[in-house]
């Protein structure tokens, strides 16, 4: 047994009698996950060793392709010129003969080098050397299988007729400059070849620069090299020369336009400064719109506070109902006079009081003198109150006059403001013309001062030679890349197609997704006849394999052994005794569970036990056919109604101690006959008729039969398509049955390709020792005497 899991017991006999309802209860059930295990060098290996022929061939493929290209490709050859360039001193001050040179520009260098790439430059040496009418010159790289699938499609650009030019001479880049815009399209194959093949490589710590083109002939190269170097050095002078003067010129007209613009706005200034009354100049003193502004407000404010106090003073005595709580009547001095004088007489009535009586004609004058003081005092507050009315209205009106001249005022100022923002604009252009004219001047200056010096720059240090030795193309290094790319990207590709693939392939695979034990791995038939196809190919006809049992007939074979090793497992997978009831099912159909369901009775029934085969996928029966029996009645019947039980049993013929119980006729609801009652009835009579009983079931996600049955069984045996069955699925199937309480024994991969590297040694070893004139093993031999008793 390859994995055993003593932890899967059998149900017990009292699982029989639970109603359906019962079955279908989920049973949590945990399943522990091995530990990841970290992937070894041989796993890759195996990878590698499972598609090498795959990796091997892409190799070959790319590898060959590429040496048939690199020996399709000419010779090139490369021609060297190396020229100098120098940078110039620019000049900024001359002073009796002595000069005084501005800072180096740092990005002279690289713009020297991009002007030597330059695509007007590459065009300028096409048509100094005519080779737009040279079939040699683009011709010659149109050999390989790029390019001839590129002419398939776009055909070469005609020769340009006539469209010659010397370049060698000033004259020659104003003809260039004339192209019409066809021609310069015809050009550009032309531009694009010549730039491809230029490279442009600075010596370093130099002032040096190599000029190396590569062409399949060494003339051209050397042209092409020497020409590009002239046309360079001669459009250099020619910047420096014309460039030079005519922006001498532009600046020496664009300054005198500026000096006019200035003087033209000098005299705007001041007109519009007179006639708008604007002050001509910033001292302080001169604004008198401003300054009259600001007596003016703050006027206004002091007259806004008078009136404002004024105003809540009047407002809270209009409110008080007592007008001696009025401050403003408190605070009066002649209401205080009054109120004094009143006190003083009341005291002097009170002296005289005490003397004489209120008839005394003295105390009488003092009582008329009393009454007049507050007869003035009653009046005295209304004459505040008017008082304060009127002070209140003079101040408002004030208030008015001063805020009609300050508005008056303001209307002034905001004019002169805007006249000021609009003489703004004036003096903002002047300004801006001045310092243009300025930056213009000083620019002048330095051109007057760089233009003395005239002298060439760019020298041809070394001119280029007629190549004798081709320099590529690189066909070993470049077959040599191919063949390591290849290989590399052979090894990805097989690397990929292992992680798409998510099926079963190994014992490994199911241990590692599925967490179930492997009880067998069953070799693929066509495996099974390449190992001994040598020894066994005269033996067995093209009809022996058309059923299940042609698989073990030859009990040597590595199927047979497989089946063995199944038995062996099953009847080690219970402690104590072995399990009675087995029930077979797949996740998915076509994974070969009725094969290994009559194979494995086959196995079982060889040891001397009575076994059963029973039939009870009654959607898609296929066991009678395995046996050549009838399928007139079987398990229907039994399930139906019909308890004669031994009319439902059939003998198979080569093995007398193998019964089979066909399906019978398929009926039109198959689950519900499963899931009756007369379903576990069947199980227990058969159980005390027979010491195995294996039943054959339809695929457990498709159908609920399987988990039905599941449940009624001593264990489940899940057949699983080696390199078909996908993981999910297979994981899906285990856990609709642990759900209903079914007890697994294991996985059964049926279908394995030996020839496989996973299973090298395996394979070999059957090979290798099935091959040898061996007489068979005793269990086999007797086996065989039964059958043909």
């Amino acid at each position: 047994m390859m994995s055993q899991d003593n932890r899967l017991m059998p149900l017990s006999s009292e699982t029989l009698d639970r109603p359906l309802r019962d079955f279908t209860q989920p049973v949590p059930v945990a399943v522990a996950a091995p530990p990841s295990e970290a992937a070894h060098l041989r796993e890759y290996l195996a990878v590698v060793l499972k598609r090498k022929w795959l990796i091997l061939s892409l190799a070959v493929v790319v590898t060959s392709l590429v040496a048939i290209q690199m020996y399709r490709l000419p010779s090139l050859y490369e021609a060297e010129t190396t020229i100098q360039i120098e940078q110039k001193n620019s000049s900024v001050l001359e002073m009796k003969g002595v000069v005084i040179n501005g800072p180096t520009d740092p990005a002279y260098w690289s713009t020297q080098l991009k002007l030597l790439e330059n695509p007007e430059l590459a065009r300028q040496v096409i048509l100094a050397l005519d080779l737009q009418n040279n079939p040699a010159f683009l011709g010659a790289h149109s050999r390989g299988f790029v390019s001839s699938v590129r002419r398939m499609f776009s055909p070469a650009p005609p020769p340009i007729k006539d469209a010659g030019i010397a370049v060698l001479d000033d004259a020659g880049f104003d003809d260039s400059e004339k192209l019409t815009a066809e021609q310069l399209e015809r050009l550009e194959p032309y531009e694009d070849t010549l730039r491809a093949n230029l490279t442009v490589a600075p010596v370093e710590k130099t002032n040096l620069v190599k000029i190396l083109f590569t062409h399949p002939d060494p003339e051209i190269a050397m042209k092409v090299a020497d020409t590009l170097a002239a046309v360079f050095i001669l459009r250099d002078n020619i910047r420096a020369t014309q460039g030079a003067t005519k922006a001498e010129e532009k600046l020496a007209r664009e300054i005198a336009d500026l000096q006019l613009k200035i003087r033209q706005g000098e005299e705007a200034r001041i007109n519009y400064m007179k006639n708008n009354n604007l002050p001509l100049g910033s001292v302080q003193g001169q604004n008198f719109t401003a300054d009259r502004l600001g007596t003016y407000s703050g006027q206004l404010l002091a007259a806004e506070k008078t009136r404002k106090e004024l105003h809540a003073s009047y407002e809270a005595s209009q409110q008080e109902q007592d007008v001696w709580s009025i401050p403003e009547v408190q605070s009066d001095k002649n209401i205080q006079r009054l109120r004094e004088k009143i006190g003083n007489l009341e005291e002097q009535k009170a002296a005289l009081l005490e003397q004489y009586t209120s008839e005394w004609p003295a105390v009488k004058k003092i009582d008329a003198q009393v009454a007049q003081v507050k007869k003035d005092l009653d009046k005295a507050p209304r004459e505040i109150l008017t008082s304060l009315k009127s002070r209140y209205e003079a101040a408002k009106g004030n208030e008015d006059k001063v805020r009609q001249d300050f508005n008056r005022e303001l209307a002034a100022a905001d004019e002169q403001s805007r006249d000021l923002i609009s003489m703004s604009n004036l003096v903002q252009q002047l300004e801006t013309n001045k310092q243009f004219y300025n930056t213009l001047y000083q620019r002048h200056k330095e051109l007057q001062i760089t233009s003395s010096d005239k002298s060439n720059n760019v020298t041809v240090a070394t001119p280029a030679a007629r190549p004798r030795a081709p320099v590529g193309p690189q066909r070993g290094r470049n077959i040599l890349i191919a063949l390591i790319l290849s290989l590399g990207a052979g090894v990805g590709l097989a690397f990929l197609l292992d992680y798409l693939d998510d099926t079963l392939k190994s014992v490994e695979d199911v241990d590692r997704y599925v967490h179930l034990p492997t009880l067998a791995l069953i070799p693929a038939p066509r495996a099974e006849r390449k190992i001994l196809s040598s020894r066994n190919g005269a033996e067995h006809g093209a009809g022996n394999h058309s059923t299940a049992l042609a698989l073990i007939e030859d009990v040597r074979s590595p199927v047979a052994e497989a089946y063995r090793h199944l038995r062996t497992s099953l009847l080690l997978s219970t402690a104590g005794q072995p399990p009675k009831t087995l029930l077979f099912t797949s996740s998915q159909p076509s994974e070969g569970k009725t094969t290994t369901a009559v194979n494995t009775a086959m196995m079982l029934a060889q040891t001397g036990a009575d076994v059963l085969i029973m039939d009870c996928d009654l959607r898609r029966p296929r066991l009678h056919a395995h046996f050549g029996l009838p399928n007139a009645r079987g398990v229907t019947n039994f399930l139906s109604g019909d308890a004669n039980l031994d009319e439902l049993i059939q003998t198979y013929a080569p093995l007398p101690n193998l019964k089979v119980m066909s399906s019978g006729r398929v009926p039109p609801n198959a689950a519900e006959l499963v899931g009756s009652g007369e379903m576990p009835k069947l199980l227990q009579m058969l159980a005390e008729r027979f010491t195995h009983i294996v039943i054959d079931s339809p695929p457990a996600i498709s159908f609920t039969d399987a988990a039905i049955i599941s449940t009624m069984v001593d264990g489940v045996v899940l057949v699983v398509h080696g390199g078909r069955s996908s993981r999910g699925v297979v994981r899906r199937a285990k856990q609709l049955l642990l759900d209903v309480g079914a007890n697994i024994y294991g996985v059964v991969l049926n279908n394995v390709k030996l020839e496989s590297g996973d299973y090298y040694y395996y394979s070999g070893y059957y090979a290798g020792y099935y091959g040898e004139d061996e007489v068979p093993n005793a269990e086999a031999t007797g086996a065989e005497r039964r059958g043909a008793s």
